[in-house]
């Protein structure tokens, strides 16, 4: 019973000093690796220009689905503070093309106006409905492409119809319908999912455009509506669905961001309110990488510090697991001993013996992996945080190996040099 009690408190301890030491030395590297600042550097690059796009993870790699997540309790309340939070803390932009999905076979429209025009498939799928081209904009995106000044006819959008009322959608046509609709104009639509009817009330210029990274987006051939904003409540499983879908389109957002600046600092705020309303939104920073200056840490930093302060706690760790695997191996002189005795070969005592520490470095760096995907909390949301811990546990799995291998030619150096047979005759 004594020896099982000292034989676990080993293993234990010895899982433990191995697990700290590549826990923190994997905590180290991928911290150390992620850069410190990602400066926006707009020079000889022909733009002055760029914004970040809020996305969300859901359906991606070890992630809920979209539709799960809609099940969740108070997830569409949630989606509504994510995107008030949004608005307060930037100039949040929203621009959408979702396409409308016509209900009124008398209406007269172009074939440029659909979604379809110019594919393969036009008209592959017109027994289900034509959809028309459309663009969803919000109050700060409307004024900030100053598109009031691009009225042609009509009136611009006012404040109040940004808020849906389930009164007909203000709409602003782009040029190439002033021959198919006239101010007035009722036209029935299905948008995402809802049937609503739009109320023209006015047309845009020739070659009105608006331009984000480098995309631009012509709008005479689009209807263009607000993006709608619903204050009350579902009272229906369909009125949810509708909500649902649009504030998860909502949430795709533009935040501009200005020379000099520092992606992080806006990836922060993003990720506080995301973490805190237990929500998988990402700031994508995939449309400005090519405009991005990484300043790494250097060992002067207090990560670079830290870093080398890690490779000297796993050494000193590593050397502690090999005396304490010693002190197990005299220990237990008189067990092995009596196995060789019994007709158990050298070789297959030392395979023993060698792959219990195999075993125990294994579990233990399983076990780190798990801590550290843990002690990134929201951040493993990221694909370029996940690809720095790839990157870190590549790098912990060739020294571990390296570690093992050292220990196991110690110990057999070791093993070769005592004579177990001696604890036997010093035992009677």
């Amino acid at each position: 019973m004594k020896y099982q009690k000292i034989n676990s408190i080993y293993i234990v301890v010895c899982f433990c000093v191995l697990t700290i030491a590549s826990t923190v030395l994997m905590f180290a590297n991928r911290t150390y690796e992620k850069a410190a600042n990602k400066i926006v550097d707009f020079s000889n690059k022909n733009v002055d220009t760029i914004y970040l796009r809020v996305s969300d993870v859901y359906g991606e790699e070890n992630q809920e689905t979209l539709s799960d997540f809609f099940s969740e309790k108070n997830a569409l309340s949630r989606m509504k503070q994510f995107h008030q939070a949004l608005n307060k803390k930037f100039n949040y932009l929203e621009f959408d093309t979702q396409m409308l999905l016509l209900l009124d076979n008398n209406f007269d429209y172009k074939d440029e106006f659909r979604t379809d025009y110019g594919t393969d498939s036009f008209g592959s799928n017109d027994k289900i409905g034509v959809s028309l081209k459309s663009a969803q904009i919000n109050k700060k995106a409307y004024d900030y492409f100053l598109l009031k000044n691009q009225i042609f006819s009509g009136q611009s959008f006012h404040e109040n119809d940004f808020t849906f009322n389930d009164k007909a959608v203000p709409a602003i046509l782009g040029y190439n319908y002033i021959d198919s609709a006239k101010i007035g104009d009722i036209i029935n639509f299905n948008y995402l999912s809802k049937n609503i009817s739009i109320r023209v009330i006015g047309f845009l210029k020739r070659d009105t455009s608006i331009t984000i990274n480098n995309n631009i987006y012509f709008l005479d051939d689009y209807i263009l509506i607000p993006s709608l904003e619903v204050k009350s409540a579902p009272i229906r499983g369909d009125d949810k669905r509708f909500q649902n879908i649009l504030y998860s389109l909502k949430n795709w957002g533009y935040i501009k961001i200005n020379n000099g600046e520092d992606y992080y600092n806006y990836k922060a705020k993003v990720d506080e309110v995301s973490n805190k309303l237990d929500l998988k939104y990402v700031l994508n920073e995939g449309y400005v990488y090519p405009y991005i200056t990484n300043i790494s840490n250097s060992m002067q930093s207090s990560k670079g510090i830290f870093r080398l302060l890690s490779v000297f706690l796993f050494a000193i760790l590593s050397i502690v697991f090999t005396f304490l695997t010693i002190w197990h191996f005299n220990r237990n002189k008189k067990i092995y001993a009596i196995h060789l005795t019994c007709g158990c070969s050298m070789s297959q005592l030392k395979s023993r013996i060698f792959s219990g520490i195999t075993i125990q470095f294994i579990l233990s760096f399983g076990l780190s992996i798990i801590i550290n995907m843990v002690l990134m909390g929201h951040e493993i949301v990221y694909f370029s945080e996940r690809m720095l811990l790839n990157q870190s546990v590549g790098q912990i799995a060739v020294l571990l190996i390296m570690v093992i291998i050292v220990i196991c030619l110690v110990l057999n150096i070791y093993i070769n040099k005592s004579n177990m047979y001696t604890s036997i005759q010093k035992e009677d």
